[in-house]
């Protein structure tokens, strides 16, 4: 990270040249993601699953499931899968669910790990 950082304070024109083939490749990887997600599915029992988790993990109302089931779903896209599987979930749980987590004063653990803990739980190790 620190040299490409540097490569770039250096000469940013040079820099964007040099990565121009990979963000291109990662901007159609992108609009196909955005094209296909619609057709992504999500199973009753995957829905089942990312409730699960938000009720272990105390999070407020359906906003956390929905945000859960978005981003996985968002995910599945990105991947060219036609459905959400466990494994989507488990990946992007820490991101959507961390900042949703009632604060227990008692738990010095951060919500990150809570959110690992419960996902090890509920999906297994």
């Amino acid at each position: 990270m620190i040299r490409r950082r540097d490569a770039f304070e250096r000469d940013p024109a040079a820099f964007a040249k040099s990565w121009l083939s990979e963000e291109q490749k990662q901007r159609r990887r992108i609009v196909a993601a955005r094209e296909s997600l619609s057709s992504v599915s999500t199973t009753d029992a995957t829905l089942e699953r990312a409730a699960q988790l938000c009720v272990a993990l105390g999070t407020d109302g359906l906003r956390g499931e929905l945000t859960l089931i978005r981003a996985a779903r968002a995910l599945a896209s990105l991947e060219g899968d036609a459905s959400v599987a466990d494994g989507h979930l488990r990946r992007v749980a820490p991101l959507a669910l961390g900042h949703r987590l009632r604060r227990n004063p008692l738990d010095d653990t951060g919500s990150r790990h809570r959110v690992q803990r419960t996902i090890e739980e509920i999906f297994g190790g």
